[in-house]
C-alpha cells in the first residue's frame, strides 16, 4: 500500500517543467559555503572577508544575495541558506545550476543524546523523515553523505586539533512534531541529532552529481524527553563553526 503513495513515485528525469536560472543567470565559484544562520552572523562573516555580490535569488519572501570571498588563497561562493528542506533545496538547485560543484553546509542541530552544546558533528548519514529528498532519490529510509567530503572534513578538523564526532542525523520537516515516540524511535535507528535539511540537500547533491557535506554544531537538547532544553541555541559557537566549515571546503579537491 505505502509504495503507491504519490510521494514515493520517483521520477529520475533530470529536467522539469520549471528549471532553475531561466532568467537573471550568473556564474558562481565551484566551491560553495552554504550557511544556516541569522542575518547578523552571516553579514559579519561576509564583511570580515570583504565579500563581493555576484547576484541574487528572489522569492516571494526574501531577496538572497550570493557572495564571493577570498579565503585561504581560494575563491569561495557564500550563500545564506533558508530554513527547511524545501526552501533550502530549491535555492541549492539554483546555486548548483549556476556553478557550485563542491558544497559544505553549516548549521545547528538539536541533540537527541547527551551531547554538550556547541559540539562539532559531521553527519555521515541522514534519516529521510522529510518530503523533499524523495523527489531526488528512490524511496529509502536514509541517504549517505559524500564519502570524499566527509573524509576531508574529518581530516581537516583532526589536523586543527578540533574535537568532533561522526553522527547520523534525523532530518524532519516538522519541528513541532518531534514527539516522545518519534524521538525514541529514531534513537533506535542510530540518530544522535535532529535538524531540518541535511537529508534533502544530500539527496539533491547526489542527484545532480555534485559533492556535499555538512558541519553541524549542537544547539538545544532533546536528550531528556521530560523537558526540552533550549540551552543557548549554540549561539557561542556559530562564528567559529562557520570558519571551520570554510576551512574544510578549502581542503575539498585541494590535491
Amino acid at each position: 500500500m505505502s509504495q503507491e503513495l504519490t510521494l514515493l513515485q520517483y521520477d529520475s528525469d533530470p529536467n522539469a517543467v520549471v528549471n532553475p536560472g531561466v532568467t537573471d543567470r550568473f556564474v558562481i565559484p565551484a566551491k560553495l559555503l552554504y550557511i544556516f544562520t541569522g542575518d547578523d552572523n552571516f553579514q559579519a562573516f561576509i564583511e570580515q572577508y570583504e565579500g563581493q555580490q555576484l547576484g541574487h535569488f528572489d522569492t516571494v519572501t526574501k531577496v538572497s544575495w550570493v557572495y564571493q570571498i577570498q579565503y585561504h588563497g581560494q575563491t569561495l561562493a557564500v550563500a545564506q541558506a533558508p530554513l527547511g528542506a524545501p526552501a533550502a533545496t530549491m535555492y541549492l538547485e539554483t546555486l548548483i545550476d549556476f556553478g557550485a560543484h563542491s558544497i559544505i553546509a553549516v548549521g545547528s542541530c538539536g541533540a537527541l543524546t547527551e551531547l554538550a552544546e556547541n559540539q562539532l558533528l559531521i553527519p555521515t548519514a541522514a534519516l529521510r523523515d522529510e518530503g523533499t529528498s524523495f523527489h531526488y532519490l528512490p524511496a529509502a529510509d536514509g541517504v549517505t553523505l559524500n564519502a570524499e567530503v566527509v573524509t576531508t572534513m574529518k581530516a581537516t578538523l583532526t589536523a586543527a586539533g578540533i574535537d568532533w564526532q561522526a553522527v547520523k542525523t534525523w532530518t524532519t520537516d516538522a519541528f513541532f512534531r518531534e514527539t516522545v515516540t518519534k524521538v525514541q524511535s529514531v534513537r533506535t535507528m542510530g540518530c544522535q541529532v535532529v535538524e531540518m535539511e541535511c537529508a534533502a540537500l544530500a539527496a539533491c547533491a547526489a542527484f545532480r552529481q555534485v559533492k556535499f557535506g555538512q558541519l553541524l554544531y549542537t544547539a538545544d537538547s532533546l536528550a531528556q524527553l521530560a523537558q526540552h532544553d533550549p540551552r543557548h541555541w549554540g549561539s557561542e559557537g556559530i562564528a567559529a563553526t562557520i570558519e571551520l566549515a570554510a576551512t574544510c571546503l578549502v581542503n575539498v579537491d585541494k590535491n
